[in-house]
């Protein structure tokens, strides 16, 4: 409630949308709970909204069925493409090759072919975590091998690359896309 300043009298709203997914998709409710618990406010900061954030956590948890290490790959991955490192040390992530943002930046518009911005070129702001890993999904398949090992530890880095490649094959695959649509 308090990531998504969501008011009290509201919560009935996200209970509704948890249902619906526990209902429609191959998770649990609690599962998502579990998963929005550990990334909520990460996922906020970072320009996602409640439904992205399920719809990520969905998707993605639909191939790993484990939610907790899925809302912590979230988390992991919406502060690492804004470089967010005393963040990440908190969490004990290792970041020895976390670069900067500018850094970062570049070598995502460098490994997707110019195809990829982390910024949003009219506001100059960051993008969401959700559209940023959605345009990397579409050309995914277009990269080679070690362009995409290269992006997957810039993103992921060293310890959620497995859950991080599920969220791009949840992308892929439009279950995303389509939790989405159920969580709205």
């Amino acid at each position: 409630l308090k990531a998504y300043r969501i008011e009290a009298e509201d919560t009935i709203e996200i209970v509704d949308k948890l249902d619906k997914l526990n209902n429609e998709f191959a998770v649990s409710a609690s599962g998502l709970g579990e998963g929005l618990e550990r990334s909520a406010s990460s996922l906020y900061m970072t320009g996602n909204t409640l439904d992205q954030s399920l719809a990520m956590l969905t998707g993605a948890g639909e191939i790993t069925q484990n939610l907790e290490n899925t809302g912590n790959a979230l988390k992991v991955v919406a502060l690492r493409l804004q470089g967010m490192k005393g963040a990440l040390e908190d969490l004990n992530e290792p970041v020895d090759d976390l670069m900067e943002v500018s850094k970062i930046q570049t070598q995502i518009l460098n490994l997707t072919k110019n195809q990829v911005n982390i910024y949003d070129g009219a506001s100059d702001k960051f993008r969401s975590t959700s559209d940023i890993l959605k345009d990397i999904s579409e050309i995914w398949d277009t990269l080679s091998s070690t362009d995409r090992a290269s992006l997957t530890e810039i993103m992921f880095g060293k310890l959620r690359a497995n859950q991080g490649l599920a969220i791009i094959q949840a992308f892929q695959s439009g279950q995303i896309e389509k939790a989405y649509e159920a969580s709205i």
